[in-house]
Parts: C-alpha cells; structure tokens; sequence
C-alpha cells in the first residue's frame, strides 16, 4: 500500500504550497494504511527512539498511548461495544488530535526526510510553549519540520482551523523572529534527551517546512478547490526562500470508524504480545 503526494494548488503569492495525496486505495484500505503506518512496529518505534531496540514492555506503553484510558491494563477485556460506547461518548478531542499528530509525524518522516526524528525546539523557550509551539517539531543533520495537525469532519473546517487559527502564522513569525534576533545558541532537544545545539547561523541555512494536516471525513462531492483558494490567506513577513509551506489533508469515509479500527487493532496487539 502506498500514497503519492501531488501538487494541488499553489498560492499567488508563489511562497506555498497545497498538497494532497493520490492514492487509490479504496476507504477499507486506506484505513488499513493509516494502521500499518503508525502500528507497524519499527515505525512506531521510531517516533519514540529511533535507535534504541524496543522491549515489550515500551512495546505495550506504546500501543496503549492510542487507547482510551478507560481500557488501559485491561485490553483483554474490551469489546467493540466498549469501544463504540467511548467513541460515542467522548466529547474531549484531545484523543482525535494526537492520532493526526501521530501521523503526521510518521508522514513527515516518509516524506520529508527519513531521518527526521521528534524532538523539541528551544529559542529563548518561545516555541515550547502551548500557544506558539508546534504541535510536531521534527529534525534532522538536513532539516527541520514544524507541524500542526487536525482532526475533523470536514476538510474546510480543518483548514480553516490551521490557516485563520492565528497560532499556524504565529509559529512561524515566532519562529522567524526569535532565529533573526537570537545571538545565542538554539538548541534542539530528541524526544529521548539528546540534546543537540547549533549555532544562530547552522539553523538559519537549515531548509524549515511547516507542515500543515489535517484528517477529515471525505466530502461525497470532491468539491475542495474552493477550500484549496483559502492558502492565499496565508501572510507571513520575511519569510525565507528557503522555508516552505505544506499543506496536506487525507479523506477518510468515517472518522468514528477509523477511530475504532484504531482502538480495536491496538487492542489486539497488546493482547497478542
């Protein structure tokens, strides 16, 4: 299984670009792709410790991260209803939010630059902040990926929630503004603890991509260009040649059934370990 990006829209501005995956999978397996993506076990690994072997304990702290709590330590024990139930009665997103951030992560690596790895970024501690910092923040020796992901029911609600959202720009204002003005070191932190630091110079060269996501219900009509003309919205001040902008959304048939497979394949997993 696999997907193809291909160049959607460009804004007139000619800074960005929209993006959208081809693929011609059908909805069963396109939810598939999505579970292998981020199940497989070396590639969920890896968003955690790239280079560390995974104990079966990790394993299983892993999985359990894309349950309800409700669920956690009793996996043997939950039955679809318990998870539709949950489904249906969960009203917090905050569950919804991290599994598109978690594949996001996974795209950025698949896409962008395989050796990208989660990390944090640290200037003048702006962007670890919750109203400016990054919902993904990935690195490399080569790159530098800042991402924000949603999860709704609608491509144009999606959109219109990373573009109007004033903390998509403002990420990367802050971002511009706190490299331009810093004379001190920036350091980037692995989500292991490594610790990288880099000069004001080292990490103004480096390619930076915010990459925006979002995971929507698909629209019965295909009818996107109209939210594809809402990049054009986008306006950011002295923004770099070599930064960029991406936008990518992939349409799924249900949200609630997706969210289900997830639940009920990591489920077994745990189980089965």
């Amino acid at each position: 299984m696999s997907l193809n990006i291909l160049l959607k829209k460009s804004s007139t501005c000619g800074k960005y670009n929209f993006s959208i995956y081809n693929h011609s999978l059908t909805m069963s397996g396109l939810n598939q792709y999505i579970l292998e993506v981020l199940y497989e076990e070396n590639k969920l690994n890896y968003l955690f410790q790239k280079k560390n072997p995974i104990s079966k304990k990790q394993r299983k702290l892993q999985l359990q991260k894309f349950l309800e709590d409700a669920f956690i330590n009793r996996e043997a024990d939950v039955v679809d209803d318990d998870i539709r139930d949950a489904i249906l009665s969960n009203e917090n997103e905050t569950y919804y939010s991290f599994f598109a951030e978690a594949l996001l992560a996974r795209l950025n690596i698949d896409y962008i630059d395989d050796d990208l790895i989660t990390g944090v970024i640290n200037i003048n501690e702006n962007l670890t902040k919750v109203s400016t910092g990054a919902d993904v923040c990935m690195f490399s020796e080569t790159n530098l990926v800042l991402g924000e992901a949603k999860f709704y029911s609608s491509l144009n609600q999606g959109i219109h929630s990373i573009i109007k959202d004033a903390s998509f720009k403002s990420k990367l204002s802050d971002y511009i503004k706190n490299i331009t003005s810093s004379d001190t070191e920036i350091v980037l932190k692995g989500i292991t603890g490594d610790i990288c630091e880099m000069t004001v110079d080292e990490i103004k060269k480096l390619p930076l991509t915010l990459s925006g996501f979002v995971l929507h219900t698909k629209n019965k009509k295909n009818m996107y260009n109209k939210t594809y003309d809402l990049i054009d919205k986008i306006e950011i001040d002295n923004f770099p040649t070599h930064y960029k902008i991406h936008l990518y959304h992939l349409p799924i048939e249900s949200k609630n059934e997706l969210i289900f497979k997830a639940q009920r394949m990591a489920l077994d997993l745990i189980t089965a370990l």
